[in-house]
């Protein structure tokens, strides 16, 4: 990638991925996606908080949706114990096994409180315990309290959020970056990288950026409503299954430029749309993967439902242990990505659209 554009990534995703948006307290991300699209186009909200910039091409229609969402897994206070400790429960899908002694931030109405999920030490588990599976209701989080009225008066109370403490690593291959919340905030960041790099096109297109994809694909059920699109692609951070253990057939390796989903339970896409990336990705010399999932969903659930139908794709930039505290991503194939997705927008009119879909 040019240094140019990789310190440009670099900067949009530290950014992005170090601020803290839990499903349902995304106000943080969408200042900042307000801020970084400004004189993009006309903003908008729904009444969740999803943002919408409706940038207005050559033509009226057809209406181009690109959709990344903006929460990020987190969790919730359930309840406060006597002794200090902090019971709660996942806004999103974890698997317990990686929480034990992670760092994770408590925002209460005072401001942020540093945490460590409890773990308890070998040394005190026998043989039996050591292979039961985990479960989060019976976890709890140290703020170092050592009762309910010194969590209170530090502004933590039930039902305020709590992110993983983020950090920023960038590893010994310059390529490969390390953070939090990649899903979605490489999506997010992608979408604005396809708004600042529009010319001419023959559309409109609307970046939308939702809320609530981590608990049940909410926000895009409202925000499509005002979108109104012809097409939409959703700009998503699948899950990597390149490593050990993971998966038989891999479709989504690092380093192997963007996943193209030609199937998942939520949602079938149009061929033809499918057929375009992959030729334009070819045209483009970009490498890319088709991914056929047996499990997971996205934005494209709700979108491609909406009214008389959305022709829909999911594209999307493969992270290495997505939903955990910390996941790698490769800044080459952020940057691929970027550049197919701008060229297939550039080019569809209402011409080449009816040719991909009907």
């Amino acid at each position: 990638m040019p240094r140019g554009k990789s310190a440009d990534a670099r900067s949009l995703l530290k950014h992005l991925t170090l601020l803290n948006g839990a499903a349902g307290f995304e106000q943080p991300v969408a200042a900042a996606v307000r801020r970084l699209l400004a004189g993009k186009g006309q903003v908008s909200h729904d009444r969740l908080g999803s943002v919408l910039v409706e940038n207005k091409g050559t033509a009226a229609d057809p209406r181009v949706m690109l959709a990344a969402h903006m929460d990020e897994v987190g969790f919730l206070v359930r309840g406060i114990l006597d002794n200090g400790l902090i019971r709660f429960t996942t806004l999103g899908g974890w698997w317990a096994h990686t929480l034990p002694a992670q760092r994770v931030t408590v925002i209460g109405r005072k401001g942020e409180v540093p945490g460590i999920i409890a773990a308890v030490p070998p040394h005190h588990l026998g043989p039996a315990e050591r292979e039961k599976l985990m479960a989060v209701k019976n976890m709890a989080i140290d703020i170092g309290a050592a009762s309910a009225k010194e969590v209170q008066e530090l502004g933590i109370d039930v039902g305020d959020p709590i992110l993983p403490a983020g950090d920023w690593v960038e590893m010994a291959n310059p390529d490969i970056v390390c953070s939090k919340a990649f899903d979605d905030r490489a999506g997010l960041a992608m979408m604005i990288e396809v708004m600042r790099r529009l010319g001419r096109h023959p559309n409109t297109v609307v970046a939308t950026a939702t809320v609530q994809e981590e608990v049940g694909i909410r926000g895009a059920r409202t925000a499509v409503t005002l979108a109104r699109p012809d097409v939409a692609v959703i700009l998503e951070a699948p899950p990597a299954d390149d490593f050990p253990g993971c998966a038989e057939l891999v479709q989504g390796a690092l380093r192997k430029g963007p996943q193209i989903r030609a199937c998942d339970p939520t949602m079938i896409p149009k061929s033809g749309l499918v057929q375009f990336f992959k030729e334009r990705a070819a045209a483009l010399r970009i490498p890319f993967q088709v991914a056929v999932r047996e499990t997971g969903g996205t934005d494209a659930a709700a979108i491609h439902q909406h009214a008389q139908g959305v022709p829909s794709v999911v594209v999307g930039v493969p992270v290495r242990y997505a939903h955990s505290h910390r996941g790698l991503l490769s800044l080459t194939d952020f940057e691929q990505t970027v550049a197919l997705v701008t060229d297939v927008v550039s080019r569809l009119d209402r011409r080449t659209l009816d040719r991909l879909v009907l």
